[in-house]
């Protein structure tokens, strides 16, 4: 997971916070949440490449760390540390084409055998994975890693940060579910020591389902939920998971750690890390070690690697678990009886309906904005002279005024058929009209002139005759020469759409063509242009 935590995991924690700081699902106790037993501090990581731990091993002489996915060049490697946290060798590179989001380590069986969990793959990624690898290599460090790429059933996409290998050396991928409910899946043919090129498909194995706590953590609720690491102990008897808020350990029977996971009843111990991703057993099998992601952290934070003694006893024996009881059903409000997944579900509702809302409304813009305006309704409030108002009689002994026809009349013709105006020639007649002078004409149906003048226009005719009110050659409503309609000038050819293509496929304003910011890459690389 890059950055530490994803912008909807601390969405959801806020969420979490405002509905029940002591949890979502089913436990709502009234209590204050449960605090971590003050850990005992092994050291502190001073390396500034080392900001992102998200994988932690411990061995004899220190730790095998690495960071979550990142962009930095830098912090893409496998470090050694000793037991002091210091570095304790050159770190080793990622053979091309290197990693794409590193979440946790893991020791084989062989104990020799050092297993990179490449399945990060945050849910709010604009592009999702459509498989993802293991990475192998010596315990010890002589090798570079080898690549195993995996693909999930159906290639659905997933985000998983856990990593645990059993008997048969094949890795079980763990999700991390903000449901709760995770899922495991594995391999469905051996891995090649000389990598897989061709991706193995995995197949589902199994869920498992924590139980809920009210431990104290950063994230609230989801945090108690998300699973960020796994651990098998040295001797193969117990496995550990963490979430940012506990650890809950599982004892393993006949090497069955699915079944163990999937039925077990775990022992839990609070954690104290900030935004705990990685968790270790030590080389003798006897405690936790844990370390903090500190890409969310202030860079003067302090990135530590502590250590607990696991505890004996599950859930019930947590501090505060269950005291003081759910409120009654007449006191809680409506927000507090929802789950985490109606949650999410009321949250994207939300978001469809306001979607929706926008577009209808950037719709009714577009559609209002290509009607025409209405015409004016005639009205007598008006104090100037127009003389083809009908609301006021034409002008009398006016020299400056020559006489005109009446609104909406071609020519000197009057309105509906009317009389000429100011005792003017009579003009061609509207719907149906009589016929007008030379330059007179009827509109929808008008007559012709008389002594064989030009005819007169209806809805844009002939010289002579504009319909509604057009000028010469056939302006309909209000147009000017040659064909002008609605107000137009000099007959132009019809609008077009601008033309945003090009002889490419592309568009030339860079928008979802072969330039455009969700067009296709030549090469048709993923991800990032230097991963597989």
């Amino acid at each position: 997971m890059r950055h530490a935590v994803s912008s909807v995991t601390i969405a959801l924690s806020l969420v979490g916070a405002v509905v029940a700081p002591a949890g979502l699902a089913s436990a709502a106790p009234t209590a204050a949440p449960a605090r971590a037993a003050v850990p005992k501090k092994k050291c502190t990581v001073e390396d500034k490449r080392l900001r992102e731990l998200s994988g932690l091993v411990a061995t004899a002489t220190g730790y095998v760390v690495i960071n979550d996915g990142t962009d930095d060049e830098s912090r893409e490697r496998i470090f050694f540390l000793d037991t002091k946290c210091g570095i304790a060798k050159e770190p080793v590179r990622y053979p091309d084409p290197g990693p794409r989001d590193t979440e946790d380590l893991a020791v084989g069986p062989d104990k020799k055998t050092l297993w990179i969990a490449d399945t990060g793959d945050n849910v709010d990624s604009k592009s999702r994975r459509d498989r993802v690898a293991v990475w192998t290599m010596p315990l010890n460090g002589s090798k570079k890693p080898v690549l195993h790429r995996l693909t999930y059933p159906g290639n659905e996409p997933h985000d998983a940060e856990a990593l645990l290998v059993g008997n048969d050396s094949l890795p079980l991928v763990i999700t991390k579910e903000l449901s709760g409910k995770s899922e495991i899946f594995t391999p469905t043919a051996k891995l090649k020591p000389g990598g897989d090129p061709v991706p193995i498909a995995m197949k589902k194995v199994g869920e498992v389902t924590l139980p809920k706590t009210n431990t104290d953590n950063k994230l609230g609720s989801p945090g108690r939920l998300l699973i960020t690491g796994a651990a098998r102990s040295p001797d193969g008897s117990k496995v550990v998971l963490r979430t940012y808020a506990d650890a809950f350990e599982f004892d393993v029977t006949g090497g069955d750690i699915v079944g163990a996971l999937a039925s077990g009843k775990p022992r839990v111990t609070p954690l104290a890390d900030p935004f705990g991703e990685a968790i270790a057993y030590t080389p003798d099998g006897k405690s936790f070690v844990t370390v903090s992601d500190g890409g969310l952290l202030d860079a003067s934070d302090p990135i530590d690697i502590l250590s607990y003694t696991p505890a004996t006893t599950g859930v019930e024996a947590l501090p505060n678990v269950g005291k003081g009881g759910p409120k009654p059903a007449a006191e809680k409000s409506w927000l507090e009886g929802l789950s985490l997944d109606e949650i999410t579900y009321l949250i994207a509702a939300v978001g469809v309906l306001g979607a929706l809302l926008v577009g209808a409304g950037i719709f009714g813009i577009l559609r209002a904005r290509r009607k025409p305006a209405p015409p004016a309704e005639p009205t007598d409030q008006r104090d100037d002279d127009f003389p083809a108002n009908p609301g006021f009689a034409p002008p009398v002994n006016r020299p400056d005024v020559p006489p005109r026809g009446g609104v909406y009349g071609g020519g000197q013709g009057g309105v509906y058929g009317g009389a000429p105006a100011n005792g003017g020639r009579p003009g061609g007649g509207v719907y149906g009209g009589q016929p007008g002078g030379a330059r007179g004409g009827g509109v929808y149906g008008g007559g012709r002139p008389p002594g064989g003048a030009q005819p007169g226009g209806g809805h844009g005719g002939n010289r002579p005759g504009g319909g509604y009110g057009g000028g010469q050659q056939g302006g309909g409503y209000g147009g000017g020469k040659q064909g002008g309609g609605y107000g137009g000038g000099r007959g132009e050819p019809p609008r077009r759409e601008p033309d945003y293509r090009d002889p490419r496929g592309g568009r030339r304003d860079g928008g979802y063509g072969d330039r455009g910011q969700y067009g296709q890459v030549p090469g048709g690389r993923e991800y990032r242009g230097d991963r597989y």
